[in-house]
């Protein structure tokens, strides 16, 4: 979670005791490599006092989805949705087209189609759904807009470390080894020549961590919308064959963290997909009334870190912008909606977002090189990086996120005067 996302959520939205449940700060990062060797121990804490706030850190997806649910008021006292309110589950959006138009060329509505069969005549469209978004699909489908799939094959794992089992001895034996007693430990692994593979871990809630571990493979695993975990990019649960398969291709991996890790997650808790983004970055986020938001408009690898900043931040200024626009205008008029969806739909933030998902294309390929150089430097500059440089490098993608909302509050404010 970095900066601009967390200033929405705690300021703008008053969710600061959910973030409290949903949010780790980054307070020690331990990196090694792949054949078991120590590269360097980062101490965050007075680095994250120097941000301000709550600094910089990760949160749990499926926390922070319960934080926003209980906030709707949509939920009963177990945290079940509420059937019969304003959110609704279990149908998906097929498709869309515009109905009638205004005077001054503005369509009137936006006729949005389910997969039940049904339709629903709206003022606007908010396409949320994601890296394999059908609504985007419908918006570009006489344009080129294929995926691109960006080099490396990836498992993503959560692993509950039970007190006492084996990785929970080895965390703790590294923890007192470094002196990170104190403090919340994420795991970085590097990849070498031998082992060019990488692997990250961290405790999102307690005792619960999520990990993932990505090697390069120059062909593209299936990517498909109808896989049976859909918050995985498309991706697939892995069977007992696969999961043994895995184990084998890390058996002769000298970390022993990411050998505990793979081989004591159980396969249904292990997800397979590939890192992909689009490959046209110069298409617009908006047609009329629908516009797309997070991963349906800007997919990417996450090695930047801002998958869900960019669409914590798409997701406030495009609400943000259409309220104010309706409210100057007394009236909630298709015109005057579209053109605050024009705004939102900014080509310097398109610019950004596009330097930010080429920026992890590439950090994705260093990350997995097989080139002895690659790797060596990729170490040496991770050796001797000072605290300082690693936050501000985890935290340069944020650069657009905080334009993006500095320019929509500089746009209220002319509206407002």
């Amino acid at each position: 979670m970095a900066p601009t996302a967390l200033k929405i959520l705690e300021e703008e939205l008053g969710l600061s005791g959910g973030l409290d449940k949903a949010m780790q700060k980054y307070e020690y990062m331990q990196v090694s490599d792949m054949d078991g060797k120590h590269v360097k121990t980062f101490r965050l804490q007075e680095m994250n006092k120097k941000l301000g706030g709550r600094g910089f850190g990760f949160a749990s997806r499926s926390i922070m989805q319960h934080v926003l649910l209980d906030a709707l008021g949509v939920t009963d006292e177990d945290g079940n949705i509420v059937e019969g309110g304003i959110l609704h589950c279990g149908i998906t959006v097929t498709g869309y087209e515009h109905k009638g138009r205004n005077a001054d060329g503005t369509y009137e509505l936006v006729n949005v189609q389910l997969d039940n069969g049904t339709t629903v005549d709206g003022s606007a469209l908010f396409a949320c759904d994601g890296i394999h978004s059908r609504v985007r699909k419908c918006m570009f489908k006489d344009v080129g807009d294929s995926m691109n799939y960006c080099g490396q094959e990836v498992w993503w794992g959560k692993t509950l470390v039970e007190p006492d089992s084996s990785i929970y001895q080895e965390l703790k034996r590294i923890q007192q080894e470094r002196n990170m007693d104190d403090g919340n430990v994420s795991y970085m692994v590097m990849g070498t020549k031998r082992n060019p593979h990488i692997f990250f871990t961290c405790e999102v809630s307690e005792n619960l961590h999520n990990w993932i571990f990505a090697k390069d493979n120059k062909k593209a695993p299936r990517a498909s919308a109808n896989a049976n975990d859909s918050t995985r990019r498309g991706g697939k649960i892995i069977d007992e064959e696969k999961h043994r398969e895995l184990a084998d291709l890390i058996s002769k991996n000298g970390n022993e963290v990411v050998k505990l890790f793979i081989n004591e997650t159980p396969p249904e808790d292990i997800t397979y997909s590939g890192f992909f983004d689009r490959s046209n970055q110069k298409l617009g986020y908006v047609d009329g009334l629908v516009a797309l938001l997070g991963d349906a408009a800007h997919p990417q690898s996450p090695m930047m870190g801002q998958g869900a900043n960019m669409a914590i931040v798409d997701g406030y200024v495009a609400a943000t912008r259409l309220i104010a626009t309706v409210k100057k205008n007394e009236d909630s008029e298709s015109r005057h909606i579209q053109q605050a969806l024009v705004d939102f739909d900014s080509k310097i933030r398109r610019k950004q977002n596009s330097a930010v998902v080429l920026k992890a294309r590439k950090y994705g390929t260093w990350t997995v090189s097989k080139n002895r150089f690659t790797i060596w430097a990729m170490q040496t500059a991770t050796k001797y990086m000072p605290p300082s440089a690693l936050i501000k490098e985890l935290t340069s993608g944020d650069k657009s996120n905080k334009l993006f909302l500095d320019a929509m509050k500089r746009d209220l404010e002319k509206l407002r005067s």
